[in-house]
């Protein structure tokens, strides 16, 4: 049981909190504060837990947990009771080789069958890229089959969307051949300020999903995010991934993560080395690993 819980001061005047009801401030709270929660933020937690913790009806539980999903902050598996705070492990981020092989442990522990699992082994991959694979003597490898297997779906969808649309036919689609037998020009499926983000977003082992990625981006556009904001962040983070090279291509982030409702492409995305050493491949967290202001 830990003895506290850390709040940055920004909780209560962040926009995601204050999209929200008080019921679901309080949940917030309670899962960043209580009892059950862990170092990796992803835990077992019953409804019955919460309602007696916080001496509400199990309805009350239901409409918080919904609204936390809805607004980025967390999600939860209602079939097993387990629930992921997104952001958590940036809040409270893994400081040396130790604390990873911790956090990882916990990872295998939490039921492969749960929908938060693959979500977590994302966060988790982030959390330790600054890690050497050699300091985590291995533990690293309990996120590759969940890895893979999102890549895998990934793939998976890009291919039946080319097969829907004909695009992985030998012959063009019928829509694009007019009567005389000339095909029409094909227009861009995607927005030409997207295609200049895509353009240098970093390689992923694996391949990243365009039309995803081009989802989110719309959607982060259209709540309000610049292009320029975006193009920035995305610069940012591909000069982060090519000064930290030695780091394996499995662990940069998935497009459509980057560009999704935790807003990664906000962050610094800072190459330094600690004081007194001239290692150029040593790198650090982002500079905002404490809640920027939880926004969904």
């Amino acid at each position: 049981m830990r003895d506290y819980g850390k709040v940055h001061t920004s909780f209560w005047i962040s926009d995601g909190m204050r999209r929200v009801s008080d019921d679901a401030r309080l949940l917030a709270l309670y899962l960043l504060t209580g009892q059950h929660t862990n170092m990796i933020g992803c835990f077992r937690l019953p409804d019955g837990y919460v309602s007696e913790d916080l001496n509400w009806k199990p309805e009350r539980v239901s409409k918080g947990f919904d609204e936390l999903s809805q607004n980025g902050f967390a999600t939860r598996d209602s079939a097993s009771k387990w629930v992921l705070i997104l952001n958590f492990m940036r809040w409270n981020p893994v400081e040396n080789p130790n604390q990873g092989i911790a956090a990882l442990r916990l990872f295998a522990q939490v039921p492969e069958k749960s929908t938060v699992k693959s979500e977590l082994a994302r966060v988790m991959a982030d959390a330790i890229a600054h890690i050497g694979s050699s300091k985590l003597k291995g533990s690293e490898k309990v996120l590759e089959r969940f890895l893979n297997q999102e890549q895998e779906q990934e793939q998976e969808q890009e291919q039946e969307q080319e097969n829907t649309s004909g695009h992985g036919s030998a012959t063009p689609p019928e829509s694009d051949v007019p009567a005389g037998g000339n095909a029409r020009p094909k227009t861009n499926a995607y927005p030409d300020d997207f295609e200049q983000v895509w353009a240098i977003y970093p390689k992923r082992a694996g391949g990243n999903s365009k039309a995803d990625a081009c989802k989110a981006w719309n959607a982060r556009v259209n709540s309000g995010a610049t292009v320029q904001e975006l193009l920035a962040g995305t610069q940012r983070y591909a000069d982060f991934v090519r000064a930290t090279g030695k780091l394996n291509t499995e662990y940069v982030k998935q497009a459509a993560t980057f560009f999704g409702p935790s807003k990664h492409y906000e962050e610094a995305w800072k190459v330094t080395a600690p004081s007194g050493v001239r290692d150029p491949n040593t790198i650090s967290r982002p500079d905002n690993t404490i809640p920027p202001g939880f926004r969904g």
